[in-house]
């Protein structure tokens, strides 16, 4: 019994040198490509918030001069206004099912979900990038 736990453990096949050398530099390969990429990600991570906070600027700017379309030679900005309701949170259909207890099926969702909420304006920005069509 001992005698095929041995043969087992060394009859494992060993790579030659050109093979283990192959695997190394495919490793090193790995290893590079990963580190770039990382850095890649926070460089990228860095430009985000860098163009937030243009985005900011350039988005009170616009809706202080009341620019709705701005042309460039690299594409539009477009501003948006609009009112949206608050979103409801579950804690609020919760108080509101305790507190109209009396109601039940759509006059209880009519209640929550059709009641007057708080609405906020949003304002926001986008670039548009025009189509270039490539058929003749």
């Amino acid at each position: 019994m001992e005698d095929l736990i041995t043969s087992i453990v060394n009859d494992k096949p060993e790579p030659t040198e050109e093979e283990l050398e192959s695997f190394k530099n495919l490793v090193h390969d790995w290893f590079k490509y990963d580190d770039q990429i990382r850095k890649l990600d926070i460089a990228i991570k860095e430009r985000r918030n860098y163009q937030k906070a243009l985005n900011t600027k350039i988005q009170d700017f616009m809706f202080k001069f009341q620019y709705n379309d701005l042309n460039t030679q690299h594409g539009r900005i477009k501003s948006n206004v609009k009112e949206v309701k608050l979103p409801i949170k579950v804690n609020e259909i919760k108080e509101k099912i305790l507190q109209h207890s009396e109601l039940s099926g759509e006059d209880l969702i009519n209640q929550i979900f059709n009641s007057e909420r708080q609405t906020v304006v949003k304002k926001n920005i986008r670039r548009i990038i025009p189509k270039v069509s490539l058929t003749l």
